[in-house]
């Protein structure tokens, strides 16, 4: 198995931080949009802009953290998971 570059877990944090970037600021558009009295015509786009972007930061979100997960793993626990993937088999004599 090939070691994951330490690029690849730098890649996966910035992904994670920009959904958390994502969310904080479109909750914080979405609010002031409602508190302050926002034309009739952009209160739609910034609803939809406050919705799309952190459906599409979560998008990316659930690969990043499955690649930080599978770099945090120990190899005993990488070792389990594979023979767990295994098919059982019978018995050759039916024991």
């Amino acid at each position: 198995m090939v070691p994951p570059s330490p690029n690849a877990r730098r890649r996966a944090l910035a992904s994670v931080v920009l959904a958390v970037v994502a969310v904080l600021f479109c909750s914080a558009l979405l609010a002031a949009a409602m508190l302050v009295p926002a034309p009739p015509a952009i209160l739609p786009l910034a609803i939809v802009v406050a919705i799309a972007c952190p459906m599409l930061a979560a998008w990316e979100l659930r690969g990043s953290l499955g690649a930080l997960r599978e770099q945090e793993m120990h190899p005993i626990t990488k070792l389990r998971r594979t023979l767990d993937r295994l098919p059982e088999t019978n018995h050759p004599l039916g024991f």
